[in-house]
Parts: C-alpha cells; sequence; structure tokens
C-alpha cells in the first residue's frame, strides 16, 4: 500500500513561517520569507525552522476546527455548493478531493484536512531531526526548540487518532486510531522530558494537555487523571491566526460567520450558558431564505483559535474521575466552573449521570474548538445527525439527506498511490 507524500519542499517554507504563531522570548525572531534548499541544514535558521514547525500545526488545526465544527453535530449545511455542502451533511468520502487536499488558503472554501494535517506532521519530524543533528553550541536553547517541535509535532497525531477511521504514514500500510494515539503518546513523553529539561512551562503545559488527550482516549483513566492535574491553573495556548493574508485567516469565522454557510444546530441556540455565544445572525445564510446563527467564539477573520488549555485539562480530569466512580470529585470540578459562569449547580447520584453531565459540560465549554465535540460522538457512540433511527434523515434546511460519513476515512489516493 502506498501513501502520498503530503510535504512541500523545505525550499518553500515561507508559507508556514510567515503563518506562524506570535511566540514570546527566543522564537520572536525576524527572518526572511523563504530559505533556500542550499541553507536548509544552516543551524543558524533553527528558530526559523521552529517557527514554520508551529505554522504548519496552526494551519493544519485551523481548517481542523472549521471541519469537524461542520461534520459534527455543531451545524447545519445553509448552502448547496458541493464541497460546502458535504461537509455539514456527512458526505465526506473516500474519494471527496476537499477533504484530501484543500490547502489553508482561501476564505470560503472547503476545510482540507488530510495534506497539511500530513504535512504538519512531516516538517515536525524532520526538523526534530536536524535539530537532534545540531550541537547547543550551534543552536543556543536547542533543549526548548527539541521541546517545542516535539510537542507540536505531537498533536496532528492526536487528531488522526481522535477523528480517522484508519490512517497511514510515509508509504505504510493503514494503522488504527489507537496506533496514532500511541505515537503521539510517545512523542509527548519526550517532549514532556524534554520540556522539563529546557525550564519550559509553556511548551510542558501544552505537552500535558496532549498526553492528557491521549489518555482519556486510550481510556487509561488513573494516567488520564494524573497529567491533567498538572497542568496550570489558567493555562491557554492559541493557536495564531492573522489578516494579513489568507492563510492565516480564522476559517471558521471567514466560512461560518462571514460567509454563512453553515448555521448553528437548532439544539444549541436553546442552551442558556454564556460558553456557547450564540445569537441569530440578524441577516439570511448563505442560502438567503435560512436564518442565519452564529457564534462569536469568533469575531474576526484575526481572530486566534485555543490548541490547548486549563479548563480543557480539567474537564478530561473531571471525566477520569467519573470514569472511576469518583463522582463527588467529577461534579466538583463541573460545578466550580459553573460557579463562575453564574450557572446553577449539576447534580448526578450515577456513575452515568456523572460521566453524562461531564460530556454536557465539555460540549459547552470546547464548543467550535479543537475538534472536541466529533471526538466525544465517536467515543461515545452518540448519535448522529442522521443515523439509523433518527427521526431527522433529512436535513431541515436544504432537504437533503444526510450520507453516512463518522470518522475520516482512509483517502483512496493513498491506497491505490495515485
Amino acid at each position: 500500500m502506498l501513501t502520498l507524500r503530503f510535504v512541500r519542499p523545505l525550499s518553500v517554507l515561507a508559507a508556514s513561517v510567515l503563518g506562524a504563531t506570535a511566540c514570546s522570548n527566543v522564537l520572536d525572531v525576524d527572518f526572511p520569507g523563504r530559505v533556500p534548499a542550499e541553507q536548509i541544514d544552516d543551524p543558524s535558521l533553527a528558530p526559523v525552522l521552529v517557527k514554520g514547525v508551529i505554522g504548519d500545526l496552526e494551519c493544519a488545526y485551523n481548517n481542523y476546527v472549521a471541519a469537524t465544527a461542520a461534520h459534527g453535530d455543531e451545524f447545519e449545511t445553509a448552502n448547496s455548493n458541493g464541497t460546502g455542502a458535504a461537509w455539514g451533511e456527512r458526505g465526506i468520502t473516500s474519494d471527496f478531493e476537499d477533504y484530501i487536499s484543500g490547502p489553508c488558503e482561501g476564505t470560503f472554501t472547503g476545510f482540507g484536512i488530510q495534506t497539511v494535517m500530513h504535512t504538519a506532521r512531516f516538517q515536525a519530524e524532520d526538523i526534530y531531526n536536524r535539530l537532534q543533528a545540531w550541537t547547543d553550541q550551534q543552536v543556543p536553547n536547542r533543549r526548548k526548540f527539541l521541546a517545542t517541535v516535539r510537542t507540536y509535532g505531537a498533536y496532528p497525531y492526536i487528531f488522526f487518532g481522535e477523528t480517522y477511521c484508519e490512517i497511514a504514514f510515509d508509504g505504510g500500510s493503514a494503522v488504527s486510531r489507537a496506533a496514532s494515539l500511541t505515537i503521539a503518546e510517545q512523542r509527548l513523553t519526550e517532549a514532556i522530558t524534554l520540556a522539563q529539561a529546557a525550564g519550559d512551562n509553556d511548551i510542558l503545559n501544552l505537552a500535558r494537555v496532549g498526553m492528557a488527550r491521549v489518555r482519556m482516549n486510550q481510556q487509561k483513566w488513573p494516567e488520564a487523571a494524573q497529567v491533567a492535574a498538572l497542568v496550570s491553573s489558567g493555562y491557554v495556548k492559541l493557536a495564531d491566526r492573522g489578516t494579513e493574508n489568507d492563510r492565516r485567516y480564522n476559517k471558521f469565522y471567514g466560512n461560518f460567520t462571514a460567509g454563512g454557510l453553515y448555521v448553528v444546530a437548532d439544539e444549541l441556540r436553546t442552551i442558556n450558558d454564556p460558553r456557547l455565544r450564540v445569537r441569530d445572525g440578524g441577516r439570511g445564510a448563505f442560502n438567503p431564505t435560512i436564518r442565519l446563527w452564529v457564534t462569536d467564539k469568533y469575531g474576526s477573520l484575526g481572530d486566534p483559535i485555543i490548541l490547548a488549555s486549563y479548563r480543557e485539562a480539567q474537564l478530561i480530569l473531571a471525566e477520569a474521575q467519573a470514569r472511576q466512580g469518583q463522582i463527588g470529585q467529577a461534579l466538583g470540578i463541573l460545578n466550580a466552573r459553573r460557579g463562575q459562569l453564574g450557572l446553577s449547580p449539576v447534580t448526578a447520584t450515577t456513575q452515568a449521570a456523572a460521566i453524562a453531565a461531564v460530556i454536557e459540560e465539555r460540549r459547552r465549554e470546547l464548543a467550535f474548538e479543537g475538534g472536541h465535540r466529533l471526538n466525544d460522538i465517536l467515543r461515545n457512540n452518540i448519535p448522529w445527525k442522521g443515523a439509523n433511527g433518527s427521526t431527522r434523515r433529512f436535513n431541515d434546511y436544504t432537504g437533503r439527506p444526510y450520507g453516512a460519513a463518522t470518522c475520516f476515512p482512509l483517502p483512496t489516493k493513498e491506497v491505490s498511490g495515485v
């Protein structure tokens, strides 16, 4: 079985470098727009290469957030465009071109994730190997760079492991989602050690949130609780966005809010919770006969997206506790947050009820970010829109039937080598 190499040449690293996040300290550097191929082995360019890794992950994550929100149950399609409609009506297939090769660039476009995710993964692996070959004398802050690249490079494996049906890497045969999570676990174990050695608490927290997420998906509940509890209070890591070029646009805002291609699902419109930030958009959607409902979680094309946070870690800790029968502890976490928001406390007298309460709080706290809801649907067997037995076999707004897609399929091109 052959796998397409979804990799941009390093000589055209400009897009990822220019699209990289605003970071602090050693990663705040000025650099040229392109790195010529003959200079790629120059250790003085390490800060540029690390920024490129960050930029590639943020590019992939930007598409992933929008794609998973449309595909899951947070939104409904409000357009008749073939590509746009497919994303919101469970129409993703192994031959769906936008899913396979759609880029980061563009505003009113689809949300390709396969190419950009493999690009982020491969670039992180490649730059990590280059950093390992250099010395501390050649690259000041090399340990910090290694920790950063290893951590960002682990996240594509998390995303593959959460929402893909199966995945193939670097010309290999298809493997399970669990196998991808195992790779993420290995990368994050290394990253945590590197971040601790470098004294980099920002990257250490990012790696710990990622590890807690992996352990949750592996159902390793004691381990998930242990690492989630170590994430610093108030921690937030953002995937940066900007308006200087369309690669940097917040694609969620561009397509959902400004473009009106999708409307917030009916079920979320009546939930009184400030975390959802749902409102009537005051106009028609892309199809003007459909009323536009939006979330204000993103207010412009330049708004960043949360990549990892203390609140996510706390919800993982709460779920781990609930799964182990520690109902009081789990509810304590949920209700502490609800109290901050002025919401009434939730109650549960059984383990099943406590777990359901956590999943509902995840639906609200992590709405419209990170692919969390789609992952929760898949791992908890939450009924799909239009699924068998559902009374909603058709999209109420377009009249079209839902497709059968659940997890994201392995592209035919990877199987055939086309």
